[in-house]
């Protein structure tokens, strides 16, 4: 494979992470909508429910945001493979290279798991938000 071929697969990946992440971000305002939605007098079924849909959006998010970074290093790892000598490859190999092959892992990149933190929080402890901050 040439250096031009692994410019163009990740291309192709980030184009399809980000539509992916795009809908993720729709279906997370969808759950906020619904939260918001909810009171106290509603059926507890519709409270696990939502939970339910709130922990398969932050886990979608969570591995979309992990397949970005294996996109990425793999890209990297494929330049340093091929040994492109190009500027930009060296660049890109000196910041996603890892020691060799890539792994995936849901908090490989601690800035997106500490936003999904939160997200998970604000999903979650919504009720407790309203007591602690009048």
């Amino acid at each position: 494979m040439e250096e031009f071929q692994l410019w163009s697969v990740l291309n192709s990946g980030l184009i399809s992470n980000a539509i992916y992440q795009a809908g993720i971000f729709f279906i997370l305002w969808v759950a906020f909508r619904a939260a918001n939605q909810l009171t106290n007098e509603d059926p507890m079924l519709n409270k696990i429910l939502l939970s339910l849909f709130s922990a398969g959006i932050i886990f979608n998010g969570l591995t979309v945001s992990a397949i970005l970074s294996l996109v990425l290093q793999n890209t990297a790892y494929g330049l340093s493979e091929i040994g492109a000598v190009s500027v930009g490859a060296t660049s890109f190999i000196s910041n996603w290279g890892v020691e060799g092959v890539p792994e995936m892992s849901l908090i490989s990149n601690p800035i997106m798991a500490g936003w999904w933190l939160v997200v998970a929080i604000h999903a979650f402890w919504k009720d407790l938000a309203k007591k602690v901050v009048p």
